[in-house]
């Protein structure tokens, strides 16, 4: 380039001046890239760095990055799953997997094999409950496993090699520059031999003096500039980016973003706000809605609305009530069939326990021989709705008692997450009573815990018996040990005989179950993709239990229907206020928003609906599986079709990212680390951004 140019007998300041260009331009990329790679270097701390192994028949740590297949691990509360585990044995072990799967809560780890039909390896991460994942979170329990996977042969590392098999892809801008230099180059081109044709033939200067004028004029017709204007632009783009909280890793990636046509998101802790929180309580006469969003304590937070969910979502309306449950986020599944998310989740069957109470079918129950839809009606005729009043905080002390004395979990600071211990499900009810208004801490310190049922996966439930509290129990209640029982509703309405109406714990306010309603509100809720856990109390005499004493299931469950139903707490991860915004100003600029989770198809259409995804052009969600059995050309009509893809592996990620590009669509995608490696590459513009909560 420099002897080309002194051969043209430019100043020297022509040749500085390039010179400086890429000086500034070097500059410019490496600062902000730079920055981007730091805050995705800090990302890969999310793996595990040690493991517990037995080898030799001693436990010793290693490092993970020495894992083999064939070693065996031992994982324990907090720690960071280390590589891909068969479980060979469990103790109440559950992993949050959230950034593989996409499941909002710990997932439930078990021993048995798994029993599916087809190709085994097309069951959904989320469903292969006697795995443990790489660089997921062990949440709860512990446990014991043969390492089948390590490195990039995890689920992790797949998405690596997913990544390495796809092309990378020019941004728009980009091409057009191209586009724009191959022109000019031609361009000047057929400029500078007209020049030099006219200085040799018509001004009759010598064949060397006619090429100096001709690549005179040809270099001075070089936008020398433009690579550094280029640059400085993106670099103002991306710092205003910057200040929305969004990180930019490659520049060109800011001009795509305003060329987007679908944004594929992920739902957990990207569209949602990742924490499980109470959203609606269903009591024998009133029904609530809690303000999840709520930063104040007030006991206002919550309202009657007698509309809230209160009808079956539109896929469920025609189905029998047992039906909806079982395909609901709040069924648990059949053992060896599918995975545990939820671990209250229903598993058993309505109206059955081991003690003969019941048949386990709700429509062979003769109370069942009611309509469940009028039953709920029943209760709105009488006046038990004033919608729009608010309960007391005493009133809302009583209602959700059961659920904070019922658990040993510790509430983060101001209702936070922030230091909070505990199963997120149950911790989402202390969170509800705390911005309730509820002294939490009062609360639990005024009835001490005199004995306890531990959960067990088996029984679905917990109970605890605490001396009685005026606050808590109410005057009619001091004679004897308070038992509260939380666990899963069908369990739970097997055993109880009694309903608190309208959550009041008094005499008066006590009256004979109504398993027909209670059944179809637990419906109602599970159609809208919300996981349900029923309230129980009962009570036993004084002195029939000692201070510490250790009590098994049997205690609960061979007293027969004995306990009294306060409520129903309907729980889901919320979606985020900014994000039901920001779609609703990404379809006003003609942007459409795909959801890609790998959480459950009734609540994916749950939270789809709620922040604007359903609607009557895309009414339904796909599954993973429903996906792989497709072609390419089947799955190019779906992605057209459906806003919501549920059950979704990274494979189906990439293949639903295809599909949009060879209909001519730009993608953006939206979401959490691991989850964004897989279009990394893909996207048109390699754009890769993070959104900072």
């Amino acid at each position: 380039m420099v002897l080309f140019l002194l051969a043209t007998r430019l100043p020297i300041c022509k040749i500085v001046f390039p010179s400086t260009n890429h000086s500034l331009n070097t500059a410019i990329g490496i600062i902000q890239e730079g920055s981007a790679e730091k805050a995705a270097e800090a990302l890969k701390n999310m793996l595990s760095s040690d493991a517990v192994v037995i080898r030799d028949s001693k436990e010793i740590k290693v490092p993970a990055q020495f894992l083999v297949p064939g070693d065996i691990v031992k994982l324990s509360l907090g720690d960071r799953v280390p590589a891909d585990i068969r479980m060979c044995k469990v103790g109440q072990l559950a992993c949050a997997e959230a950034a593989l799967t996409g499941e909002s809560v710990p997932i439930e780890k078990q021993v048995d094999a798994i029993v599916v039909e087809g190709n085994p390896m097309q069951t959904p991460l989320g469903d292969r409950c006697n795995m443990c994942f790489s660089a997921t979170l062990v949440s709860q329990g512990s446990g014991t496993g043969i390492v089948v996977a390590s490195g990039d042969m995890t689920e992790i590392g797949t998405i690596n090699a997913l990544v390495s098999q796809v092309e990378e892809k020019k941004s728009n801008v980009l091409e057009q520059i191209d586009r724009v230099s191959t022109w000019l180059a031609v361009f000047i081109l057929i400029t500078a031999f007209i020049t030099f044709m006219v200085a040799w033939k018509l001004s009759g200067q010598s064949p060397i003096d006619a090429l100096s004028t001709s690549l005179v004029c040809a270099v001075a017709m070089i936008p020398e500039g433009l690579e550094a204007i280029v640059t400085m632009t993106y670099a103002w783009a991306v710092s205003n980016m910057a200040k929305k909280n969004a990180i930019i890793r490659a520049l060109p990636a800011v001009e795509t973003l305003g060329s987007v046509t679908v944004i594929c998101s992920d739902k957990t802790g990207t569209l949602t706000q990742n924490i499980m929180s109470v959203v609606a309580v269903v009591t024998a006469g009133k029904r609530f809605q809690n303000n999840v969003n709520a930063k104040e304590r007030t006991p206002n937070n919550l309202i009657i609305n007698e509309t809230y969910m209160a009808e079956r979502a539109a896929h469920a309306k025609f189905k029998r009530a047992r039906a909806v449950i079982a395909s609901g986020p709040t069924s648990s599944g059949k053992k060896g069939k599918r995975g545990s998310t939820f671990p209250f989740g229903v598993s058993q069957g309505f109206g059955s326990t081991e003690h003969g109470a019941g048949t386990g079918n709700p429509e062979d129950d003769p109370d069942y021989a009611q309509a469940a839809a009028p039953a709920a009606a029943t209760a709105a005729e009488d006046g038990a709705f004033p919608t729009g009043e608010s309960p007391t905080a005493a009133e809302l002390r009583q209602i959700l008692v059961g659920g904070v004395l019922c658990s040993k979990c510790v509430l983060g600071e101001g209702g936070s997450r922030e230091g909070e211990i505990g199963n997120p499900t149950e911790l989402s009810i202390l969170r509800a009573a705390y911005f309730g208004n509820v002294n939490v801490a009062d609360m639990k310190e005024s009835s001490p815990i005199v004995a306890e049922v531990p959960f067990s996966s088996e029984y679905k439930f917990m109970a605890t018996v605490h001396e009685p509290c005026l606050e808590n129990d109410g005057a009619d209640n001091m004679d004897g040990l308070v038992v509260h029982v939380k666990g899963a509703p069908d369990r739970m309405v097997a055993m109880c005989k009694y309903q608190a109406k309208d959550g009041k714990l008094d005499k008066a306010s006590e009256e004979p179950i109504r398993r027909e309603y209670w059944i179809e509100q637990i419906a109602v809720l599970s159609s809208h993709g919300l996981r349900v856990l029923a309230l129980c109390r009962g009570k036993v005499p004084k002195g029939s239990i000692e201070d510490g004493q250790n009590l098994n299931a049997d205690f609960i469950k061979e007293k027969g229907q004995w306990l009294t139903l306060v409520g129903l707490c309907a729980i889901m991860d919320p979606p985020r206020p900014e994000c039901i915004r920001a779609v609703a100003e990404a379809h006003g600029a003609g942007v459409r928003i795909a959801m890609i989770t790998g959480d459950h198809k009734d609540t994916a259409l749950a939270i789809g609906g709620q922040l604007g995804l359903v609607d009557e052009e895309h009414s339904e969600a796909i599954t993973g599986p429903e996906m792989d059995a497709m072609n390419d050309e089947e799955l190019k009509i779906a992605v057209k079709k459906y806003n919501v893809f549920a059950r979704a592996s990274p494979q189906n990620k990439i293949r639903i990212v295809k599909a949009l590009q060879s209909l001519g669509e730009i993608c953006g995608m939206t979401g959490k680390f691991y989850q964004l490696l897989g279009f990394l590459l893909l996207i048109v513009s390699v754009a890769y951004f993070l959104t900072i909560s």
